[in-house]
């Protein structure tokens, strides 16, 4: 299992907009999922403990995933949230990454 926060620092957006955010990286964290290891994931919401946090979630593989599904899930997700943030003229993102259980390493 891995939490993933992104936060987005200077800027002030209502709940409408950022829901629409987070569902965008919900997209892309299925997205990527998919793509990279081809297996089952679930998405669990955790508490948003910072103002500027726009995203904080727990993915849970079904299974053990190995260290290079990890690497790559987490380079591909970073590309593919920070284009997406690019793409709508909002300000850089800070994307950290917390493992808080074992990988098949």
């Amino acid at each position: 299992m891995v939490d993933v926060k992104v936060k987005l620092s200077g800027l002030q957006l209502n709940e409408r907009e950022t829901k629409i955010l987070e569902v965008l990286l919900l997209n892309m964290c299925a997205q990527t999922n998919a793509q990279v290891t081809k297996g089952g994931m679930a998405l669990n919401p955790l508490e948003k403990t910072e103002e500027s946090d726009i995203f904080h979630q727990q993915l849970a593989w079904q299974q053990s995933i190995t260290s290079e599904q990890y690497e790559q899930m987490k380079e591909e997700l970073s590309r593919r949230i920070t284009n997406a943030i690019k793409m709508c003229e909002l300000p850089e993102v800070e994307i950290d990454y917390k493992e808080n259980a074992y990988l098949n390493i």
